[in-house]
């Protein structure tokens, strides 16, 4: 698979053209700061501490935590982010289901306690930092195309036009969909 192919099949690109026969969404831009906290080993959210002992949102945090680890820095970008996360979330009607570019977070459900009906920013990047497929999307989907030392080597890279393109989060409408009753559609070139 060639690096535009793959492009083609984020969300980024169909959603515009297909947004009247699809559930509602909102996209998300990921800075690649925001991308690579994302895959960061551990888990740090806003207002909490992570396993490894990181300090709460707005402190700063040691080089080290108190058992000898290193703790994750939150990205410069978070809370614009993260504030874009929860006004998509508001103007879905206050629940989404969430996937990146190609991939949902579908593995990391167990987080939510087996839904992944997120209401919260916090629910959003808990999802997202738990989850294999997530992580793939990030940093192998790319690495993975034939011409990928063109496309950026798994980072934001450019498309066939020379164009960057960077990760997204799309945010949408959730609604209890039966797994049975799912269909995708495909439509040709040209």
């Amino acid at each position: 698979m060639l690096s535009s192919d793959l492009l083609s099949c984020g969300i980024d690109r169909w959603y515009p053209d297909l947004r009247r026969l699809t559930i509602r969404s909102v996209l998300v831009p990921l800075p690649s700061d925001f991308a690579a906290y994302l895959v960061a080993d551990g888990v740090v959210l806003p207002g909490g501490d992570d396993e490894a002992g990181a300090s709460p949102a707005g402190e700063e945090a040691d080089d080290e935590s108190a058992d000898g680890s290193a703790a994750l820095a939150l990205p410069a970008s978070f809370e614009a982010v993260r504030r874009a996360i929860d006004d998509g979330i508001e103007r879905l009607g206050g629940a989404v289901f969430v996937k990146l570019n190609w991939s949902a977070p579908r593995d990391a459900a167990w987080v939510l306690g087996g839904s992944l009906k997120c209401t919260s920013s916090e629910d959003v990047l808990l999802l997202l930092q738990s989850s294999d497929r997530a992580a793939h999307d990030l940093t192998e989907a790319r690495r993975m195309c034939e011409d990928a030392a063109a496309a950026g080597e798994g980072g934001a890279g450019v498309d066939a036009a020379g164009e960057p393109h960077g990760f997204v989060l799309a945010l949408r409408k959730w609604c209890e969909l039966q797994p049975s009753r799912e269909f995708r559609c495909f439509r040709g070139a040209g």
